[in-house]
């Protein structure tokens, strides 16, 4: 939802992205036409995480493929959140402990002292999007720009005015009137306001974000009257394992929104999802990766009526492109609904490049693509010292080493691996330098 001014520079950045994106795929689409499903031979395993929401799913988990738990918080701790980017409008509600966010119809922000709650079953109420974060809540109302739900944007000033007041059930059940009374933009900076509906108990906040920005969103508590910082920073996670709502199936086969306990995708983290495959499935390059929140979901179990537990969906697995841009495959093992715990097997099946803004005229080359038993490497700057070869697997595991004279890597040295089809990792160590570059075997 960024504001329209800054569009010539997310343009600017897309492009960038985009050759970032075209060579990467061009690796990719060349290793899913010529490696085999001979590739686990080259020692890819699982590794299994286990996870503990606690009883009601009472804890949020933040969980990173590289790191497993990163970080965990009480689940209720909240009730609103701000998106940090500072040309934001984006603000949710902890629809998973239970808020309830409805747009009072009766009045404008002039009405804030007569707001009364007389029909408030018959309102509406706001929700979250189901896949993209940005989009909480509080903009469920937004139709074109400059209005972007609970505010307008001012295209002189870039702020954001609030033109809505709001009732609001939070997270302790009490109902509470607020007022989104602006954003200032450039500072990054929000000024709202909220009390019991008889205007007891007020409360004028105003929220800088800036200490929040290395995060996706800064939090409030309107139970306790207080921000928190309860994200790790955005690059350090990958799932958010909590209770959201999300659109499911009813008995006629028609969405409806309903809580689920599951998996959200970290903002910008791609997944895709692949039934029915068997289990040493492995080809992810067949799908796009999506980046959208709900891709991962809930859908990989099903509670059993009879024996009142939950089932794994079979043939089911998912890839998800991490942080570091690896690509991991996942498959869910178990879930307890007793005590909110789960297990998790993870693959990593691709690294991310090593360098993907390396020159166009790299210091070492490895040749041909895709290897066979023998390689070639050649490095285009002088090299005097002996140097060592060594290659990894995608576990990490050392599977090849050898000497190499400084002088064979000047004219090209013709090393024989014998390694099984797979995607490895080639590292030469001269004097102080180490290089590194992906290697191919079919």
């Amino acid at each position: 939802m960024c504001l329209e001014f800054l569009n010539k520079t997310y343009c600017h950045h897309l492009k960038t992205k985009v050759m970032k994106i075209f060579n990467t795929t061009l690796f990719v689409f060349l290793f899913m036409l010529l490696v085999t499903p001979a590739k686990n031979a080259a020692g890819q395993e699982y590794t299994r995480d286990t996870l503990v929401m606690g009883q009601g799913y009472a804890n949020d988990l933040f969980y990173s493929f590289a790191n497993g738990l990163v970080k965990e918080e009480p689940r209720k701790n909240w009730d609103i959140a701000f998106y940090t980017p500072r040309f934001s409008a984006g603000i949710m509600i902890n629809q998973g402990a239970g808020v309830i966010l409805y747009t009072y119809p009766n009045g404008d922000t002039n009405a804030w002292a007569t707001v009364d709650t007389n029909g408030l079953s018959t309102w509406k109420s706001m929700n979250n999007s189901v896949n993209i974060w940005e989009e909480g809540a509080f903009n469920a109302n937004q139709s074109i720009h400059p209005d972007y739900g609970w505010c307008i944007y001012n295209g002189i000033t870039h702020d954001l005015i609030g033109d809505s007041l709001y009732v609001i059930k939070i997270a302790d059940g009490s109902v509470k009137k607020l007022w989104m009374i602006d954003k200032i933009s450039i500072q990054n900076i929000y000024h709202f306001k909220y009390a019991n509906i008889d205007g007891s108990d007020e409360q004028i906040v105003e929220f800088n974000l800036v200490p929040y920005e290395t995060k996706n969103f800064a939090y409030y508590s309107l139970v306790n009257n207080a921000e928190l910082d309860r994200e790790p920073l955005s690059g350090a996670w990958d799932l958010l394992f909590t209770k959201y709502m999300d659109s499911v199936p009813d008995m006629e086969g028609n969405m409806q929104l309903y809580p689920i306990t599951g998996a959200a995708n970290n903002v910008g983290i791609g997944a895709s999802h692949f039934y029915p495959v068997g289990p040493d499935f492995t080809e992810w390059g067949l799908k796009p990766f999506v980046d959208e929140k709900n891709i991962i979901g809930a859908n990989w179990k099903y509670f059993d009526n009879s024996t009142f537990t939950y089932n794994m969906v079979d043939s089911t697995c998912y890839f998800v492109k991490d942080t570091a841009d690896n690509v991991y495959k996942l498959k869910f093992v178990y879930f307890d609904y007793m005590n909110g715990s789960l297990a998790l097997d993870k693959m990593l099946v691709s690294l991310s490049a090593i360098d993907d803004n390396v020159a166009e005229v790299p210091s070492m080359n490895i040749y041909p693509v895709p290897a066979t038993n023998m390689i070639t490497i050649r490095f285009n700057n002088k090299v005097t010292d002996n140097s060592q070869l060594a290659i990894y697997d995608l576990n990490g595991r050392n599977v090849f080493s050898q000497s190499i004279s400084g002088t064979s890597l000047n004219n090209g040295a013709t090393v024989s691996v014998n390694l099984p089809a797979g995607l490895y990792i080639a590292k030469v160590t001269a004097g102080q330098a180490v290089y590194s570059q992906k290697l191919l075997v079919r």
